[in-house]
């Protein structure tokens, strides 16, 4: 049982898909709470598999949430479907502007699978590739040029499905070879997505890709932090919009970096890796050629302090078992010593940290979820700093049992709002449930 009252938001079977993953959410401006989601339809495996990326709100601190929405769904069934997948939320409290990041995969790719490459060419056309590994180019209205740019006879339409002279010929997102009609597939990668909304997350706008601003030919996959990004508060960079990813280099070995936009998500740019120039073991490392697992920096979440530093918490792979953390004194472009916080025991999980509301006393509020055991993937712990995190002085137990991925945020009422993976059977992740549940600071300190 948990230690707090909690009800599953998402559970399996709910709005017809067997399992939920991958915990996202924020608070707008406007008080709503917006729990993102990973609808995974059949299994609750990571992609290859068919995901699609959802939502639920709730106007009233969590209490009740409204029905599921559906807002990015790739073609294809089941494991041989394509995939959205790992959701991250912002708000861009200046504009009122809600972004969701997320990663799409076609049909029989993932993480290990996916190839290098950033599967556009320099003006933005989807590359194409036939059986033959021919490479054709999708314009924006559909229409499919060669490599000399002639026009084809080749048209995709919105769902990705490909016609020669109207006739049915399979859809770029399909798995390779599932389709007998077959005849052009997107490039075999990982793509960063982000969609938006104008209206406190009622209705989103149609993906749009980051590839071309933010992922290198070296790079296979690439994906969101996951869970929430931030606004920048403080400093010169004010109003910069940051949302933290980890991408693969060649070699297939994982480091995380900060994407940020200054033109409130029109444009967005890639900052280093805490990777790149890193000193560990006695070796200087940099993102494009780590060749450990041991190097590993994965899963990522990022808190801006009062003083315009930016801290960096990150999933790794090291053996200590300690969440790492690294800042930025430049708004997430570069960053400093990557340490191993000792008080954040952690079994290799993703985490979340989240900054409370400065209330005026000169303490610097940080709040931090992770199952907190060396081994596995229980004791779900929220900490609670007041000294910007450098000391953790209070702690609860909020989940005893199983704990996987979490999701903080600070509700319209001064609460706080956490989402959580939990699981009956530790045998089966299709039985897993996500929960949202509510606690005080008061109640953090007692």
């Amino acid at each position: 049982m948990p230690n707090i009252e909690t009800q599953a938001v998402y559970y399996p079977g709910f709005a017809g898909s067997k399992a939920y993953r991958i915990p996202s959410m924020i608070t707008t401006s406007k008080g709503t709470v917006i729990a993102g989601i990973d609808a995974r339809i059949v299994d609750q495996r990571d992609n290859p598999n068919k995901i699609d990326v959802s939502i639920r709100r709730s106007e009233d601190n969590g209490k009740t949430w409204g029905p599921i929405q559906k807002l990015v769904a790739y073609a294809g069934e089941g494991l041989d479907g394509a995939a959205a997948i790992d959701t991250s939320l912002v708000e861009d409290k200046e504009t009122g502007t809600i972004f969701m990041l997320f990663m799409h995969t076609p049909g029989g790719i993932g993480l290990w699978a996916s190839e290098t490459g950033v599967g556009f060419d320099s003006n933005g056309r989807r590359k194409l590739f036939d059986d033959a590994g021919t490479v054709y180019f999708l314009a924006e209205d559909g229409k499919v040029y060669d490599a000399e740019n002639n026009e084809t006879a080749y048209t995709v339409d919105k769902e990705g499905y490909v016609f020669k002279d109207g006739q049915a010929a399979g859809n770029m997102y399909f798995k390779k070879g599932i389709d007998p009609n077959e005849s052009l597939l997107e490039a075999r990668t990982s793509f960063l997505q982000i969609i938006q909304s104008e209206d406190d997350g009622l209705t989103w706008s149609e993906p749009k890709e980051l590839n071309l601003m933010v992922k290198e030919e070296w790079m296979r996959f690439i994906g969101s932090g996951p869970g929430c990004g931030i606004q920048l508060q403080h400093g010169e960079k004010a109003g910069r919009l940051v949302l933290p990813i980890y991408f693969s280099n060649e070699a297939g070995k994982l480091s995380c970096a900060c994407i940020y936009s200054d033109d409130h998500g029109a444009t967005w740019q890639r900052g280093e890796s805490p990777n790149d120039g890193r000193e560990l073991d006695g070796e200087i490392l940099s993102a494009e050629t780590i060749s450990e697992e041991k190097q590993f920096l994965t899963e990522s979440q990022v808190i801006q302090l009062p003083t315009g530093e930016l801290k960096y918490y990150l999933r790794n792979h090291y053996g200590l078992q300690r969440t790492a953390v690294t800042t930025s004194t430049d708004g997430g472009e570069t960053w400093g010593e990557v340490i191993f916080d000792e008080t954040l025991v952690d079994p290799i999980c993703q985490s979340s940290v989240i900054l409370y509301p400065d209330q005026g006393d000169g303490k610097v509020r940080v709040l931090f979820s992770n199952p907190a055991d060396e081994k596995t993937r229980i004791k779900g712990t929220v900490r609670l700093s007041e000294d910007g995190g450098k000391t953790w002085p209070y702690s609860k137990v909020i989940e005893d049992g199983y704990y996987g991925y979490s999701c903080l945020t600070v509700l319209a009422n001064g609460e706080i709002g956490i989402l959580y993976e939990r699981l009956n059977d530790i045998n089966d992740w299709n039985k897993m449930d996500i929960q949202f549940g509510t606690f005080t600071l008061d109640w953090l300190k007692s």
